[in-house]
């Protein structure tokens, strides 16, 4: 009798632990990160959007805390990927532009995501696209033991969900870390060149009238760096091929932009089907993220690269299925590539390499009320591919306003009055009224470059 009074006591005690699954009392959580590529922050409809429909990531965001001012750390692969896997900002790490798979590039010295948790004693697996510096085959730097699935194929997305069922049945009773990295709605890059997706197919785009509206931010705005148009043409109209789209053709693209997110959205489903199907759902935490957005026909602007709001802005919820998290949004700012580490440290107790930087966001799950930012900075290089043109570029973010600024061009700064100006149409920058606003963000933007050894000079 005794003894069943104190196993009830045990579960009793477990539905009060918020990362603490009764079946699970005595185990560490599970970390699962599903990430997406090029997805923009508003491309869901929980945040909002009634032109497409993602039923898998609203429920993320229906059991945990989805944040609203979440900030990739470039808005590039392969720098917001090495960001996101070393907790360092790319200027940091070195990885400032997309790099080819080749051993030897990764310092030695930079423990990778991977590596961090497995060094804790947690099994760990990669999934999907990689996009990183550093060989698949090099288990020993990244740290990830089950790797799949990471080569460009047909339906490589459509695979991933079945590759992540087997890690984690094979590792449903030991703590674990997985990475689900999605390649869409990347696809988007192929259609914008009328040509063959890599991972899915679609329908032709129906006319205009009947795709989703063009966003009020659409057409360029006034006073911006000339800088960002010149590098257009120089990358060309591979990368950019919008330069010469009409609205009818924008309007198409926004379509055709929505059901590739729904695409990956239905695999995302599959994935959390297999936590649930293994008996490991309500003793996981899940991060929805993505490596960065994508211009989605704001400011008249495809891809990504640029600092604006679409490209740089992306999805960040938290969530755990078990109902340990009140569900809500939080516009505390966040970057993916350098706070993910720091929180997935925090969740399991795996020890935290020093010298990471990023905000440990378990500590705001659990404590609404504490604010561990109030300013962000996030970085640019304007690349062809692998090639770098030398165009750099630094935003400095706060709650109201975010700061640009490029290190070339006549015009190199603009400032926006996000609260009231969320497409970042008007250019403060040119504004007498905001001198004041402007000097104290080109200041701040010095003082921290100064204070985190970031070599970017802006000449001003």
């Amino acid at each position: 009798m005794k003894i069943k009074k104190h196993l009830l006591l045990l579960c009793l005690l477990g539905l009060n632990m918020p990362w603490v699954s009764v079946a699970q009392t005595n185990s560490r959580p599970n970390i699962l990160i599903i990430m997406t590529d090029q997805q923009t922050a508003d491309a869901m409809s929980i945040a909002g959007n009634k032109n497409l429909h993602t039923p898998a990531m609203d429920k993320l965001a229906q059991n945990g805390v989805r944040f609203t001012k979440a900030y990739c750390a470039q808005p590039l692969c392969s720098p917001s990927r090495a960001a996101i896997m070393s907790g360092k900002m790319p200027f940091e790490n070195g990885f400032i532009g997309n790099a080819p798979v080749k051993d030897g590039q990764w310092p030695e010295d930079l423990l990778m995501m991977g590596k961090i948790f497995q060094n804790g004693d947690y099994k760990t697996g990669y999934v999907g696209k990689w996009h990183l510096p550093v060989p698949t085959t090099k288990k020993s730097q990244h740290g990830f033991e089950y790797i799949e699935n990471t080569d460009f194929l047909d339906y490589n997305d459509a695979a991933t969900p079945s590759f992540c069922a087997r890690f984690i049945k094979e590792n449903k009773n030991n703590p674990f870390l997985l990475v689900a990295s999605f390649l869409n709605p990347h696809d988007i890059c192929e259609w914008a060149r009328d040509e063959d997706l890599k991972m899915d197919v679609l329908e032709d785009a129906p006319p205009a009238d009947q795709c989703p509206p063009l966003p009020a931010n659409w057409q360029i705005p006034a006073h911006e760096p000339k800088i960002v148009r010149d590098q257009q043409k120089i990358v060309g109209l591979r990368t950019y091929p919008s330069v010469n789209y009409t609205p009818e053709k924008w309007r198409q693209y926004r379509w055709a932009y929505n059901r590739l997110v729904e695409k990956v959205d239905n695999y995302i489903e599959m994935v959390l089907a297999s936590l649930k199907k293994y008996g490991v759902e309500k003793n996981t935490i899940i991060i929805f993220t993505a490596d960065h957005g994508d211009g989605n026909a704001g400011h008249s602007w495809n891809q990504k690269q640029i600092l604006y709001e679409e490209a740089a802005k992306i999805p960040f919820i938290i969530s755990k299925m078990d109902g340990s998290i009140t569900p809500r949004t939080d516009d505390m700012l966040v970057c993916n590539g350098i706070d993910i580490i720091p929180t997935i440290c925090g969740f399991t107790g795996v020890p935290k390499p020093t010298y990471l930087k990023g905000i440990d966001l378990s500590k705001k799950i659990t404590n609404p009320e504490l604010q561990l930012r109030d300013t962000l900075v996030i970085e640019t290089d304007f690349a062809d591919n692998e090639d770098l043109l030398g165009i750099s570029g630094r935003a400095v973010i706060t709650k109201d306003f975010k700061y640009i600024v490029y290190n070339k061009g006549e015009i190199k700064e603009q400032l926006f009055d996000l609260t009231n100006d969320p497409g970042e149409i008007n250019n403060l920058a040119v504004n007498k009224s905001y001198k004041k606003q402007l000097v104290a963000m080109r200041n701040y933007l010095k003082q921290w470059c100064k204070k985190n050894g970031d070599t970017f000079d802006s000449g001003l």
